[in-house]
This record gives C-alpha cells, structure tokens and sequence, in this order.
C-alpha cells in the first residue's frame, strides 16, 4: 500500500463528482423517550413521548457526511434481524455504500435507548451487539480495495478495527473521534495511527489523564498532555470548538476558536456525530481545515433544533 500525499493536499474528486468518505463504525436503532428532565438514581418519571428511529455514532456521522454532499461508503455490522434493516433504512435513504455491511448470524443489531429532557440534554444507553462482532480482518480488507481522502471512526467498535482504520495509510485523512471514550490502556497507542483527532471536553480529559477542562487555557493543557502529533478539534458544545493544528502538540498556540450560530435546541443527541459528518465530508471536498471546522460548528448546532439523532434527507440543508 502507498503512503499518500499529505492530508493539505488531499482533495475529493474533481469536476461533478462528490467527494468521497468512508465512514467505519456502528450502526443502532435508537428509542428515544422524551421526558421533563433527566432521572436521578431511583426516580420514576412519565415520558411525554417515545418513537423509534436509525442511530449509532458511525451511521448517524455516514448520515451527515451524506447530507453535506458526500459519497459515503459505511462499514459496519448489523445481525440477521428486523432491527438491523431498520437501522440502516436512513443510510439508504441517502444512497450510503452498503456493499461492505457485515451481516453478523450469532447477535442481535444494535439498540441504543436515548433519554432526551426538556433542556434538550440527554442520556445514552448502548447495546452494542452486532457491533461488537465487527471483523477487523473484513474490515483491513475493504479498505484494502478502496481508498480515498477521509476515513472516519469512533469508539463503538473494537479496538483491533479501530486499529486497522489506523493502519489504512492510503486514507490521507484518517480522523478519530474517541466517542464512548474507553478506559482500555490498549486505547492510547492507537492514537498515533490517526492524523486528526476530534473529542469533546470529557473525551479531552481521559486521554489526557487531566480533570475536564473548562476554560480554553485548560483545554490547551489537555491538548498539549496527549503529545498527539496531528491535529486536534475539540467540541466544545454550545461553545463551539477549537482547532489546534499539526505540530502544536507538545506546547499549542492559542487555538482558533469557532463559536457556533444562534439556535433554540430541542435535542442535542447526535450533534456531534453531524460535526464529524460534516467535517469530514468538507476535508474529502477541500482539504482545507478551518473551513470544514466552521461548517461543522455551524451544522452540528442547527442539527440540535431537530428532534432526532441522525439527519434525514429533508435536513441536508442543515450540513450545507
């Protein structure tokens, strides 16, 4: 396999092509309960709502790329079930590569229950199940046969995939988004594998081995504590987020900040899946960092104005 050029000169395809990601990660069909607030411990409280709809961090992030204009090609896995079709039906929807799905005969698809108050904060409880048997070797293998500019990740998968994504150098840009953030030691050596990373404040925090950061001065601590040598984004939920380029790792530079439009969130479950998407797609397009950072920010918050984790084709608008 040949190194690529470096991620500044990897672009999408040109002319009326749409820029090309591939997205590995996991797929769930999410239930979502509405309530007045989040329970405590022990609390009982009635729920105003609950509807059904496709999730899981690597579909919902496949999603947003695709609705910022990408071509997307997901690998995943889904068991042989009812669950797992209607998990992917929002993928189809908006014509996601499903060629490289795994279909896995021995466990369930995943299912997330997804706790939304009237704040629009939530809580998040995964079954894995297909997910977790997702085959790092089926995995390095569809890779193998197709490269492109961007390659997109996360944490709901095993670690020995998210070691292949890492190896799968013909990716120029290979991001990492280390959502459910693991306290698996085997998770950090892996991160060198990657040239950008893109966790929130909490995910920042346990890489790092630091307390949550609050200000951007603490921010810029974690970053620097990592010793990663490509670049960091860092969410920073209603804050926006901040860029800290290549090279700045061992003592970074005031970040560049970007602070996101006004919005009145309903929901802010998925958002930061819609900043992956989207960044993704804009690097795929243009290569240029700070403008797919912006665009991210900007998508990501008016994603929290719509009631659902995954965007659908009527909301591709939202990551335009």
């Amino acid at each position: 396999m040949t190194e690529p050029a470096s991620p500044g000169d990897a672009v999408g395809p040109r002319g009326g092509d749409r820029p090309a990601v591939a997205v590995v990660g996991s797929v769930n069909l999410d239930t979502t309960v509405r309530v007045p607030h989040i329970p405590t411990a022990g609390e009982t409280i009635l729920a105003s709502d609950t509807a059904s709809s496709p999730g899981g961090k690597g579909a919902n992030q496949a999603a947003a790329a695709a609705a910022a204009g990408a071509a997307v090609r997901f690998i995943g896995a889904i068991g042989a079930d009812a669950v797992g079709e209607a998990a992917v039906a929002g993928l189809r929807a908006f014509d996601v590569d499903l060629s490289e799905l795994q279909t896995v005969a021995h466990a369930p698809s995943g299912a997330a229950t997804v706790v939304v108050a009237d704040d629009a904060e939530n809580l998040i409880i995964v079954t894995s199940g297909a997910n977790d048997h997702l085959d790092p070797d089926l995995v390095a293998a569809a890779l193998d046969r197709r490269a492109g500019p961007v390659l997109l990740t996360q944490l709901e998968t095993p670690l020995a995939v998210l070691a292949e994504c890492g190896r799968a150098r013909a990716f120029a840009w290979r991001i990492l988004n280390p959502a459910p953030i693991s306290a698996d030691p085997g998770l950090r050596p892996l991160l060198a594998g990657f040239t950008l990373l893109v966790p929130n404040r909490t995910e920042l925090a346990q890489l790092a081995g630091l307390p949550v950061p609050r200000t951007i001065a603490e921010v810029s601590a974690c970053v620097a504590a990592l010793g990663f040598d490509g670049d960091v984004v860092v969410t920073l939920g209603a804050d926006g987020a901040a860029l800290y380029p290549a090279g700045g790792g061992a003592a970074p530079e005031a970040p560049r900040t970007f602070a996101p439009p006004p919005v009145r969130a309903i929901d802010t479950t998925g958002a930061g899946d819609v900043f992956c998407g989207t960044l993704a797609s804009g690097l795929a397009a243009h290569g240029d960092l700070e403008r797919a950072v912006a665009d991210a920010v900007e998508a990501s918050a008016r994603s929290t104005e719509l009631p659902r984790a995954q965007l659908v084709p009527g909301d591709a608008a939202v990551a335009r």
